[in-house]
């Protein structure tokens, strides 16, 4: 994971170990679990498909290694939790998970959806940030799955892999700074997130919803790069159940 670019200093101890502990890989595993399994089950039980592109996505890279689709369902949730634990492993820190950390920081990232609503209401509202058809046909339950998946899958793809691959690149390659390197990785993957929204049948979402996804990108990439993979997944998915459940039951 690229290194959390340092934009304010801490100002108390308490909060410098908050902040610390909510990046290490054992609290975000243990933060995006029930997330995880959640989407997981909900992709087995549910009566038609939840499946969202970017997880879609990792079945088809499981593919290519002869695993059957209907087998390989769980691999996106299994690619998540191996990567994060085995990084834990390598930290060499201690299997210990204090509460009040997680509580905090599922806290921050309901906090952190607050511009993310603002802006996608001062961008035509509902219809900047989601397509309510494609959300019709699904319950209560689908749609915070379809929203637990979107956070976890789309910003392991897109912040996760793209900023850090990007980032590697920038820096290790072009000899470039590590600001330079995360800057240009934020917004190539910003571009690659709205760009994804209007995938594969370019040219049917708006000008607006466009600019939405690409800000919305924007926000969610400094998020990882300062708070790391758990907050900005969170984030996203605080948001996502938001807006395919309270928003759009107001809009209905």
């Amino acid at each position: 994971m690229a290194q959390p670019l340092r934009l304010t200093k801490q100002s108390s101890p308490t909060r410098q170990r908050y902040s610390v502990a909510s990046q290490r890989p054992a609290y975000i595993l243990a933060f995006l679990l029930p997330m995880i399994l959640y989407y997981e089950v909900a992709l087995y039980t549910a009566d038609i498909n939840i499946q969202i592109k970017a997880h879609d996505a990792l079945i088809r890279f499981f593919e290519w290694f002869d695993m059957p689709p209907t087998q390989g369902l769980f691999f996106g949730g299994v690619a998540i939790i191996t990567i994060l634990a085995i990084k834990h492993i390598m930290s060499n820190d201690r299997w210990l998970i204090e509460p009040k950390v997680i509580a905090g920081m599922a806290v921050e990232s309901v906090v952190l959806t607050l511009p993310l609503i603002a802006i996608g209401s001062i961008l035509a509202g509902l219809a900047a940030a989601m397509n309510p058809s494609a959300l019709s046909s699904l319950g209560l339950s689908e749609r915070i799955a379809v929203s637990l998946g979107a956070g976890l899958y789309e910003e392991f793809l897109f912040r996760w892999l793209l900023i850090t691959g990007v980032h590697t690149l920038v820096c290790n390659v072009f000899k470039q700074s590590n600001l330079a390197g995360l800057s240009i990785g934020i917004v190539i993957s910003a571009i690659a997130f709205a760009l994804y929204h209007d995938f594969p049948d370019f040219n049917t979402l708006g000008g607006v919803s466009l600019l939405f996804f690409g800000i919305a990108g924007v926000y969610l990439g400094l998020i990882y790069v300062n708070r790391g993979f758990g907050i900005a997944a969170g984030t996203h998915a605080a948001y996502d159940v938001v807006a395919t459940t309270l928003l759009a039951s107001i809009a209905a």
